[in-house]
C-alpha cells in the first residue's frame, strides 16, 4: 500500500507523529489515518502512541503472524523464483522467518534435497516433503521458534552447504543487511561461513530499513532478491548479483 509506504517515510524522517501531523502531510482525513495506523500496528510496522504514531526501535521484532500478513504475494514470488534456481541432490540450508517459510512450501514441489534448518516452523512445513530433512537443535527462542546459542553453532559447523537462503530485517547502504536478533545473526553468520552460495531474499518493504545487528558485510551476499524494481546495485553499494522478481 503506498500511503504505508509513506507513512513509514515520514516517521524514518521524526518520529513520533500525531495523527493531525500524518493526515496534514498526506493530505487525507484524520480517521483515514488512524485506519492505517491499526492496520500497520497489526502488521507490526509501527507503534501506535496516543494521538499519533512512532517507529519501533531496532530491537522490536514484530511476531512471526504479522509479518507473515504483510507483503505476503511478494514473498511468494520471491520464494517461486528462489526455488527455481536449485538443482536436484543440492544441500541447502534456510533462514528463519516469513520468506524462507514461504520457501520451505515451494520446496514441497521439488524432490532429492538435504535441507538443514534451525527453524521449528520451517521443519514443520518440510516434513510433508520427500526431502531429507535435518533440524539444528540448540536453545529455543519461543517468539520465533529458532533454535540458536553453542550447541547450534557446534552442529553447523560440522556441515557444508551448496546454498543459504538468508532473510533479513532490513538492508540499505549506510548499515549493509541487518536484523533483529544477535543470537540469530550469530547461527547466519555460521551459515554464510559454511555455504557455497548465499541468496538473501528480502520483499521491498526491507529496503531502506535498519534493524539492531548487522549481518554482513555486502560481498558476502552472491545474490540479492527482491520485489524492488527503483533500486540499483549502486544504491546499495552491492557488487553481487541482484535479481527483481
Amino acid at each position: 500500500m503506498l500511503r504505508e509506504q509513506k507513512i513509514i517515510s515520514l516517521l524514518q524522517k521524526a518520529s513520533p507523529l500525531t495523527i493531525e501531523e500524518l493526515a496534514s502531510s498526506l493530505a487525507v482525513s484524520e480517521p483515514t489515518i488512524r485506519r492505517d495506523l491499526a492496520a500497520m500496528e497489526e502488521k507490526g510496522l509501527i507503534l501506535k502512541q496516543r494521538g499519533g504514531a512512532a517507529l519501533p526501535g531496532l530491537g522490536f521484532e514484530p511476531m512471526f503472524n504479522q509479518r507473515q500478513q504483510h507483503n505476503r504475494e511478494q514473498k511468494r514470488q520471491i520464494a517461486k523464483y528462489a526455488a527455481s534456481q536449485i538443482l536436484e541432490g543440492e544441500v541447502i540450508a534456510l533462514d528463519v522467518g516469513t520468506t524462507s517459510a514461504e520457501l520451505a512450501k515451494e520446496l514441497l514441489k521439488l524432490s532429492n534435497l538435504t535441507i538443514f534448518t534451525y527453524s521449528l516452523q520451517i521443519a514443520l512445513i518440510l516434513s510433508r516433503s520427500q526431502h531429507n530433512i535435518y533440524i539444528i537443535g540448540g536453545q529455543c527462542r519461543k517468539s520465533e521458534q529458532s533454535m540458536v546459542g553453542s550447541i547450534a553453532k557446534d552442529t553447523i559447523s560440522q556441515f557444508n552447504f551448496d546454498r543459504f537462503f538468508m532473510g533479513l530485517a532490513g538492508f540499505n547502504k549506510e548499515q549493509g543487511p541487518t536484523d533483529f536478533i544477535l543470537e540469530e545473526v550469530e547461527i547466519k553468520r555460521l551459515m554464510i561461513e559454511k555455504s557455497k552460495r548465499v541468496i538473501a531474499l528480502a520483499d521491498s518493504s526491507k529496503f531502506g530499513g535498519s534493524s539492531l545487528v548487522k549481518v554482513c558485510e555486502y560481498d558476502a551476499i552472491d545474490e540479492l532478491i527482491t520485489n524492488q524494481l527503483d533500486i540499483t546495485a549502486e544504491d546499495l553499494d552491492y557488487r553481487g548479483k541482484l535479481t527483481f522478481v
